[in-house]
């Protein structure tokens, strides 16, 4: 007998006050605050001067000797090791969550990303300050493992774009915070110019990490409790989680932990309505496409733009290059928080469509203006803000948070924790070649060069979503797959047929 379906966004069930998901979504304002914690501190490490002008002489100002430990090539590698110990965290993570629950696992990251912040405010040798960045990048590698596939089970699947969309506007707000911090709050005055003091910067990260101990009272994820044969923990779990009834959810979870669908050849099993079960071979093509999309995001070249912001606008020629920085954070968390409402209307097709395509333009356009530097037709600097500001717009609205919703989209929950993990790797080995490789580049063909470089993906990213990735909005995970099995990828890494034309829809979306 056919059951009748019912989503996990029903009507009579919604998501209860998003702004309790606060703690949980720290997870990203910590990956922002980390990731651009280099910004505002780079001059000061690498002690780079400032120059002023006495009686028509030019006197450079150095900042304080205990802030200055780089060398520049030191410092290109403290930034980069950053996604080096990220990448140890996200399979961490995701053996923890399988373990230990996503709640849990969210909640202890906490340790590490707190000790770090610690040694960073105490170390003065380069080494040991090198080994504390990995260690930070080792807890926002659990984080940004985890908090895709927590956020997509606890959510209903009207409002699971707009959550998901969220957690990019904290990662914005992370990014924001230590730019605005690091270039106005923990500054030490020498000689009329500032200089970022970075020790009372990381003693703020540690402040910041601490919060998320009170994952501690967030509910579990009901699916993954559900997967673990905790049913009455995970209605618990989903009554915390929901306001209305919950009845047609609690009858899911049952579903899905009691009986299974057969698979061709197993002989026998029951022939009711109930939801299949997925191994990691079934799922490759969603692989795929997580890993591409990350891998894209990465090689858009957000995070050298993120992580050398403030030098890139003083390349650029502007007087007040922290001010500047600032602005375009401004820019990103506004366009950030329109993404939360426009992610359901547009769509995630749309989005990273018009997203990417736009920040390969502004990657032109920087290109063009770095290469007219010192010329006869040299471009105010305005030109170069607008078009970093357009580009951390574009970014922030589409190719920003829609990745991140893909990924946990497109995995049920028996293979969420691993697949996540192994497509965030991807996108953490291309953020380390990204930061590593930024300065080479640099050097190698110029700033403009590397931006006319970092163009050519973004454009790829267009062609990729507009030829390979169907719509995810409004649909279930057996949706999901469907749907990408259905598209040319299956072509290259085999198909398998999930449902025959008669059998009923998975309930256990």
């Amino acid at each position: 007998r056919r059951r009748r379906s019912t989503s996990w966004g029903c009507a009579a069930a919604q998501i209860r006050a998003p702004h309790r998901h606060f703690s949980s979504w720290l997870c990203f304002f910590m990956y922002g605050f980390s990731l651009c914690f280099t910004s505002p501190a780079q001059s000061s490490m690498e002690g780079k001067p400032k120059v002023r002008y006495v009686s028509g002489q030019v006197v450079e100002v150095f900042p304080p000797s205990d802030l200055a430990v780089f060398l520049p090539a030191q410092f290109t590698f403290y930034a980069a090791l950053f996604t080096m110990g990220a990448l140890a965290g996200a399979f961490m993570g995701s053996a923890m969550s399988n373990r230990y629950g996503r709640k849990r696992t969210l909640e202890l990251s906490a340790c590490p990303h707190v000790v770090s912040w610690l040694a960073t405010a105490w170390f003065a040798d380069p080494v040991l300050l090198t080994m504390a960045r990995m260690l930070t990048g080792f807890a926002v590698g659990i984080g940004a493992a985890v908090m895709p596939c927590y956020i997509s089970e606890v959510s209903t699947i009207s409002v699971r774009g707009p959550l998901g969309a969220v957690s990019q506007l904290y990662l914005t707000c992370g990014l924001f915070a230590t730019n605005l911090l690091g270039s106005y709050a923990t500054v030490v005055k020498v000689e009329e110019h500032t200089f970022c003091d970075w020790r009372r910067l990381a003693l703020l990260g540690m402040m910041f990490a601490a919060v998320l101990f009170f994952m501690a009272f967030m509910p579990e994820s009901p699916k993954w409790l559900a997967q673990q044969g905790h049913v009455q923990a995970a209605k618990l779990a989903l009554r915390r989680l929901r306001v209305g009834d919950t009845t047609a959810e609690e009858i899911e979870l049952e579903a899905a932990v009691g009986l299974r669908t057969p698979r061709p050849g197993d002989g026998g099993g029951s022939s009711r309505t109930v939801a299949l079960s997925y191994s990691l071979s079934d799922c490759r093509v969603s692989l795929i496409i997580a890993m591409a999309m990350l891998f894209f995001l990465q090689f858009s070249g957000i995070t050298a733009v993120m992580m050398f912001t403030t030098d890139i606008c003083a390349k650029a020629g502007m007087t007040n290059a922290e001010l500047c920085t600032v602005s375009v954070m401004v820019a990103r968390i506004v366009f950030g928080g329109a993404s939360c409402a426009v992610v359901e209307t547009m769509g995630r097709r749309r989005l990273l469509q018009s997203s990417s395509f736009v920040m390969g333009v502004c990657h032109v356009a920087l290109s063009y203006y770095y290469s007219l530097m010192g010329g006869a037709w040299e471009a105010p600097p305005w030109v170069a803000l607008a078009a970093l500001s357009l580009y951390v717009t574009a970014f922030a609205s589409g190719m920003g948070p829609v990745p991140w919703i893909i990924v946990g989209e497109i995995f049920p929950v028996e293979v969420a924790g691993v697949a996540s993990a192994m497509a965030t790797s991807v996108g953490w080995v291309s953020s380390f070649v990204v930061c590593v490789g930024f300065r080479h580049l640099q050097a190698t063909v110029g700033i403009g060069g590397a931006f006319l470089f970092f163009s050519m993906p973004c454009f790829a990213c267009t062609l990729f979503v507009t030829a390979l990735l169907p719509e995810t909005k409004g649909k279930s995970i057996e949706e999901v797959l469907q749907a990408l099995n259905s598209g040319c990828l299956h072509v290259l890494v085999g198909r398998r047929r999930f449902e025959d034309a008669t059998a009923p829809k998975s309930l256990y979306a």
